[in-house]
C-alpha cells in the first residue's frame, strides 16, 4: 500500500479539508509543486475511502513585496513593501502583481491534474472572515510572544508588541507598519522608515480599525489563523518549515494556546531540488514551474511527485539520463496498471493520469528508443513504428516531441573518436550499405567489433557520438536501420 492510501485509511470516517498555500511573489519554481501535488493526491486518496473531503489552495496575496528578481527590480522597486494585491501586474493585463504570478502556477496545476479550490488570502480578509482571528490574536499578543520564544528558542519581543501589520493609509504599505497598541476597537500604529531593509515606510502614525482587511496577521500567526477560518483538517509543510522549533510547530501551539483549535494532520515533506539547488521564487532561481510541461508530458511531472516517498527528497536533472529514466519508470508502472501485477506501482501510476490515454492497454514506444525517428515527418515515423490506433498516434507524436526538446537541451559530452573507432565505423558504413534489417545490422555491429578487435563499448560510443552526438541511444541496430542509406553512410564516415 502506498503512502497516501496508508495515511487516508488512518483518516478514514472523518470529514477532511486538505489545504495548501503559496506566496505569489514571483514565477513561482518548479519545487514548489510538490506540496499541491502530494495534497491533491491525498484528497483523491481521502475521497477513495470514503471520507467527506474538500481541497483549497490558498494564495497569500495579503503578503508585502519583499524581493524582487532582477527583470522586476527597474519597475518595482517602489512597491516594496506593498501587498502583492495592490501593485500592478508586470504585464499590465492581470488584476495585480499576485495575480500575474498565481495565475501564471495555477496554468500548470491544472495541467498536473490538481482538483483544488483557489482561495485568495486578500480576499478572505476584506470579506471579513478573520476578524475573529484577528481579535484574538491581538488579545494574546503576550501569549504568542511567549509561544515564540520558548518553541523557537527567539528572544522575547518588546513590550507593547501586537500581531498585526496594517496597510498606511499614508503610503499604502503593509511591510512597513507597526501596530504598538490596541484598546479592543482600533489599533495604534506607526509607519516606520527603517522597520526593515527591504523597504521604507513614509514616517505616518495613527489608528486604525484592524478589521474588514485593514490588515493582516504575521506569517506564523496567520497559518494558524487560516487553519480555523478554513476548516482545514490537513495541511503539509516542507522541510525548512517542519523542522523542529520551526513555523509549523509554532502553527500548533498557536492552535493549541490561542485559536484553541484542532491541530492539522502532521505532514512534512522533503524539498524537490533542481540539479542540487534548492530553488526560490522572488529571487527567479529555478526552472519556473509554468515550464515544467515544455521538457516533460505532464502525466510524468505528477508521476515524478507521487512515486517519490514524501520524506525523501526529489532531485530532478532535466539533463543526462534523468528524464528517459523517469519514462522508462513510468512505463513498467504502466504495465503493472495492465498487467495487475504489482498493487503498488499500479497505484502510482493510476494517481499519476491526467487524461484517459492509459486506460487500456497500449503501446508505449521507449523513450530513448525515439532518436531513430527525429529525421522523419510524422507519418512516416508512425509508419516506420507501426503504429496505428489515434491514442497511441498521441502518445507516440508526444514523446517524439518531448524526445526532440530534451536532446537539444542535454549537455553534449566532447568526445574525440579515436583511429580504431573511426576504422570501425568506415568497415561498418560500407557493411550497412546494403543491409536494412535491424536485427541483422545489430549482429553485424558486434561482428564487426570482434573482427576489429574494439571493445563493444567502444563501438556502440562510435555509432551514438556519429549519429547522434550523444554517448548513448537506443539498440544500434534499430537506430542504424531508421536511416536512409545515404545519410547513413554519410555520417559514419565524416567523422574527425
Amino acid at each position: 500500500m502506498i503512502w497516501a492510501d496508508r495515511i487516508a485509511k488512518e483518516l478514514k470516517g472523518k470529514p477532511q479539508h486538505v489545504d495548501d498555500m503559496k506566496t505569489p511573489s514571483g514565477y513561482i519554481h518548479t519545487g514548489s509543486l510538490r506540496g499541491p501535488i502530494l495534497h491533491d493526491v491525498m484528497y483523491k486518496a481521502l475521497k477513495r475511502e470514503g471520507n467527506d473531503a474538500k481541497f483549497t489552495y490558498v494564495f497569500n496575496d495579503f503578503d508585502p513585496i519583499d524581493g524582487l528578481s532582477d527583470d522586476l527590480r527597474k519597475d518595482f522597486t517602489k512597491y516594496l513593501g506593498f501587498p502583492l494585491r495592490t501593485a500592478p501586474s508586470p504585464d499590465g493585463k492581470a488584476r495585480s502583481f499576485a495575480d500575474f504570478f498565481a495565475l501564471d502556477f495555477k496554468k500548470v496545476l491544472k495541467e498536473l491534474g490538481c482538483e483544488a479550490i483557489y482561495l485568495s488570502s486578500w480576499d478572505m480578509y476584506k470579506e471579513g472572515k478573520f476578524n475573529k482571528v484577528i481579535e484574538e490574536a491581538l488579545n494574546n499578543a503576550e501569549k504568542i510572544q511567549d509561544i515564540y520564544q520558548r518553541v523557537s528558542g527567539s528572544q522575547k519581543r518588546q513590550q507593547g508588541w501586537y500581531p498585526l501589520q496594517v496597510i498606511c493609509p499614508n503610503c499604502n504599505k503593509i511591510g512597513t507598519t507597526k501596530v504598538t497598541g490596541w484598546d479592543r476597537k482600533v489599533v495604534t500604529f506607526s509607519c516606520e522608515k527603517n522597520l526593515v531593509k527591504w523597504a521604507v515606510g513614509c514616517g505616518h502614525s495613527g489608528t486604525i480599525s484592524p478589521y474588514d482587511g485593514n490588515g493582516k496577521l504575521p506569517w506564523k500567526v496567520d497559518w494558524a489563523a487560516h487553519w480555523k477560518v478554513l476548516g482545514v483538517t490537513f495541511e503539509g509543510a516542507g522541510k525548512d518549515h517542519a523542522s523542529k522549533g520551526g513555523s509549523y510547530d509554532i502553527a500548533f501551539n498557536l492552535c493549541d494556546e490561542v485559536f484553541h483549535y484542532p491541530r492539522p494532520y502532521y505532514f512534512p515533506y522533503e524539498h524537490f531540488l533542481l540539479g542540487g539547488r534548492k530553488m526560490s521564487s522572488s529571487k527567479g532561481v529555478g526552472l519556473r514551474a509554468s515550464n515544467l510541461t515544455s521538457i516533460i508530458p505532464a502525466e510524468l511531472g505528477r508521476f515524478l511527485m507521487v512515486r517519490t516517498l514524501p520524506n525523501r527528497a526529489i532531485e530532478f536533472n532535466p539533463e543526462g539520463g534523468t528524464i528517459p529514466d523517469l519514462f522508462d519508470e513510468f512505463d513498467r508502472c504502466a504495465q503493472a496498471y495492465w498487467d495487475r501485477s504489482d498493487p503498488d506501482m499500479a497505484r502510482i501510476f493510476e494517481l499519476s493520469q491526467v487524461n484517459d490515454w492509459y486506460k487500456q492497454k497500449v503501446y508505449l514506444p521507449r523513450f530513448n528508443s525515439m532518436s531513430q525517428y527525429t529525421h522523419l515527418d510524422l507519418e512516416s515515423a508512425y509508419k516506420k513504428a507501426g503504429i496505428l490506433f489515434e491514442v497511441e498516434k498521441k502518445i507516440f507524436s508526444q514523446r517524439l516531441s518531448y524526445y526532440k526538446t530534451w536532446a537539444k537541451t542535454e549537455t553534449k559530452q566532447e568526445v574525440t573518436l579515436t583511429e580504431a573507432q573511426k576504422k570501425y565505423l568506415i568497415k561498418l558504413a560500407k557493411a550497412s550499405e546494403l543491409e536494412n534489417d535491424p536485427v541483422k545490422l545489430q549482429q553485424t555491429v558486434f561482428d564487426l567489433a570482434k573482427q576489429e578487435n574494439l571493445p563493444v563499448k567502444q563501438a556502440f560510443t562510435a555509432i551514438y557520438i556519429s549519429l547522434t552526438g550523444k554517448t548513448h541511444g537506443p539498440k544500434a541496430g534499430e537506430l542504424l536501420a531508421s536511416f536512409n542509406r545515404d545519410e547513413l553512410i554519410k555520417k559514419l564516415t565524416t567523422n574527425k
